[in-house]
């Protein structure tokens, strides 16, 4: 076995993974530079009036893109029909219509209330790249949205609870008038999010770049004999990234969903 092979693998994880985090913080600050707002308001503080009108857990979910421990927010049991909101900005983020129980241990929905509630982005904080949502008037941290939800859109939007509050039908007449709002002229059926294009072209590069790097490595290795199982590894690597790449770009085409 190589053992400098796996170390050298590991090294180009760690530096794609500065990398990704290096091009999701630009592709954040362009779209706040350069798109228009597509809510009612675009709310911006302070960090210090974040601190004022947040929770110290909250703050550190949607500010610090932190995450809460699982099977710890009450929201998980909420059946009653309501809205659930922002935090940090009270933006109406999905329904209890679309709530299902993913055995994640976080509040789990399948479809947001409609496509302006939440942002998308490429996360490359664990290294491998996830799908972050964002909320889509605070820009605050809610959670990331994963493939293996159920139908009909097959996602499962998994959000961190401590990031929304939960309010029952009836409550807030004008909360209700919001959503009945937003969700009046959209076509029937749940919405599906689409990852931004800027977001999208971004992470097709990068993970085309990283599957390149390890399986370069991978035939390099290979051209001397396979000396174990572990020498593999960057061909798995670089297979899981190439994977991705395409699926994100299937995701550009026409008539994708």
């Amino acid at each position: 076995m190589k053992t400098s092979s796996i170390v050298n693998s590991l090294f180009l994880l760690a530096i794609v993974s500065n990398a990704g985090e290096a091009f999701q913080n630009y592709h954040r600050y362009r779209a706040s530079s350069l798109s228009a707002p597509v809510l009612k308001a675009v709310v911006t503080k302070t960090d210090d009036e974040w601190r004022d009108i947040l929770s110290e857990d909250a703050y550190r979910v949607l500010r610090e893109d932190g995450t809460e421990p699982a099977f710890t927010s009450s929201l998980n049991d909420v059946k009653e029909n309501g809205t659930f909101t922002c935090a940090g900005c009270g933006n109406p983020l999905y329904q209890t219509a679309t709530k299902y129980e993913s055995g994640s241990g976080w509040p789990s929905f399948f479809s947001p209330i409609d496509g302006d509630a939440i942002e998308l982005s490429v996360d490359y904080k664990l290294v491998l790249p996830r799908t972050e949502v964002r909320c889509g008037r605070c820009d605050g941290h809610l959670g990331h949205v994963f493939d293996d939800g159920p139908k009909p859109t097959g996602k499962r939007y998994c959000m961190n609870g401590v990031a929304m509050n939960f309010v029952a039908d009836g409550a807030d007449l004008e909360l209700a008038k919001e959503v009945i709002d937003r969700t009046k002229n959209r076509e029937g059926g749940p919405v599906k999010v689409k990852e931004p294009v800027a977001a999208a072209v971004t992470s097709i590069a990068i993970d085309g770049a990283i599957s390149a790097l390890f399986l370069k490595a991978f035939i390099s290795n290979a051209s001397d004999g396979i000396g174990g199982v572990f020498e593999f590894f960057p061909l798995l690597i670089g297979a899981f990234y190439a994977g991705n790449s395409l699926r994100r770009l299937a995701g550009l085409l026409p008539n994708s969903d």
